[in-house]
């Protein structure tokens, strides 16, 4: 338990990085989701979201869990909460106030033909509360959802791991806690709280911090990650098929949709443990600064899709473009902020680096 497990940080930090790809990728979807900027429905583009959607999101609040049982066990309860707030609730403040205004100013010109000016949006921002998509123009957690979300589950889960107790010592106990966490997250796979899988996220995050986390457990299924990647991965190649271009077969597809998120997800970190496992300053700087990435990306895609739009780019080359201009953007920014003694703070950072 006090070996630090790289893999964890690297598939962090890399399953974030997809996001520039699956955020550009929305603009073109086939589902009739507006998003803050659409051009036309594209399939094989839309297929990259539908391919990593089952899976994306289940992956994050796992580590998460895995995180967490380190943390708890190096810092306790007390000091726990508190870096989630620090840790989570100042970024989530700060991207409600300063960044998803921004997502919301492009969603009412392109949408609506607002011609105001972008500070005299904020009028509009904090006065329209509708879905909270903000894809009208109104308020919107935008992706920050993942941070609100992230923090509520902490302090829930703090509660519940209380209760629960260690679960190491106890085979049947463990059986237990692992079975019904298991049933519970696909049972509510459907199951949605302004949109999101909340329900399954809290699941998924407990079953990572109680069985992910060790080593002996990752070890007794290490066998299974070969059919579980082959099983994971012709499972979402059948769910975008259907989805995207075939069409209908909605009980078929809701099965895939299923099989793409119980196969992917321990298949994916248990191929990260075995080919991920390592540190080096390109993957040290990356693991660091993977939240800012995560803050960062959108406002930037969206920003760089919109004035690509605005210069008559076509659709086609908009995409390409902007995945061309966004990647080494936002690392940039990334690394300005981590060098930011001040504004490092609003990401979540102490004010100082640790060297």
């Amino acid at each position: 338990m006090n070996k630090r497990l790289h893999y964890i940080d690297n598939l962090r930090w890399l399953t974030v990085s997809i996001l520039i790809l699956y955020h550009a990728a929305i603009a073109y979807n086939t589902w009739g989701e507006a998003n803050y900027i659409f051009f036309r429905p594209v399939k094989p583009i839309a297929a990259v979201v539908s391919f990593a959607s089952p899976w994306f999101m289940p992956v994050m609040f796992l580590l998460a869990g895995v995180s967490a049982r380190f943390s708890l066990q190096k810092r306790g309860y007390r000091t726990f909460i508190k870096e989630r707030f620090l840790r989570l609730g100042i970024p989530f403040v700060f991207g409600l106030l300063v960044i998803d205004p921004i997502l919301s100013y492009v969603a009412d010109v392109t949408h609506n033909g607002y011609s105001g000016g972008y500070f005299a949006h904020y009028a509009t921002y904090f006065t329209r509360f509708t879905d909270l998509t903000g894809y009208d123009g109104g308020f919107t957690l935008g992706h920050f959802w993942f941070l609100g979300v992230l923090m509520i589950i902490s302090l829930v889960c703090c509660v519940i791991i209380k209760l629960i107790g260690d679960t190491r010592a106890n085979g049947r106990k463990a059986f237990a806690v692992g079975a019904v966490l298991t049933l519970a997250a696909a049972a509510l796979f459907d199951v949605d709280i302004m949109g999101k899988k909340v329900p399954t996220y809290l699941c998924v995050y407990l079953l990572g911090y109680y069985f992910f986390s060790q080593q002996s457990f990752m070890q007794s299924i290490k066998r299974c990650k070969i059919p579980l990647a082959l099983l994971a991965l012709a499972a979402n190649a059948a769910n975008t098929a259907i989805f995207i271009f075939i069409g209908g077969h909605s009980a078929l597809n809701n099965i895939c949709n299923y099989a793409s998120f119980i196969f992917a997800v321990p298949a994916l970190v248990l191929l990260a443990r075995d080919h991920l496992d390592f540190s080096n300053r390109f993957s040290s700087f990356n693991s660091r600064v993977s939240y800012v990435l995560y803050i960062l990306h959108f406002p930037v895609t969206i920003l760089c899709q919109y004035l690509l739009d605005r210069a008559g780019v076509g659709y086609a080359a908009n995409f390409a473009l902007t995945l061309v201009i966004c990647y080494p953007l936002t690392y940039l920014l990334c690394f300005g902020v981590d060098r930011s003694r001040f504004i490092r703070v609003l990401f979540g950072f102490k004010a100082k680096r640790a060297e």
